[in-house]
């Protein structure tokens, strides 16, 4: 048996979907970093940092942010995507503020 397909009138063409910009990390951590407080942007100044960075800022490991954040002592990440999670840069900010000034 034979399967014979004229795919020249009713061929399939791949669907091209453009990629957005790329920007490198080193551009995205700069500008935030840079930026004072009342730096606004398209979402009022709301930056977003991904584990690496927010683990980077506190010297906190995973497992110990995870359990922070059980306890409700650290600020729960929000989600950003169907599998992809972020800190508001501006609660991790004030949380290592609340540290510096925290008694020993």
């Amino acid at each position: 048996m034979s399967l014979d397909l004229d795919l020249s009138q009713n061929s399939i063409q791949p669907m091209l979907v453009p990629y957005p910009p790329l920007v490198s990390r080193a551009d995205y951590d700069s500008t935030a970093e840079k930026g004072s407080e009342d730096t606004t942007n398209a979402l009022d100044g709301t930056i977003f940092l991904r584990l690496s960075r927010v683990k980077e800022i506190t010297g906190l490991s995973k497992s110990c942010l995870y359990l922070l954040i059980r306890e409700k002592s650290f600020p729960a990440p929000v989600r950003i995507g169907n599998r992809a999670v972020a800190w508001v840069r501006s609660e991790v900010r004030q949380w290592a503020l609340e540290r510096i000034g925290a008694p020993r």
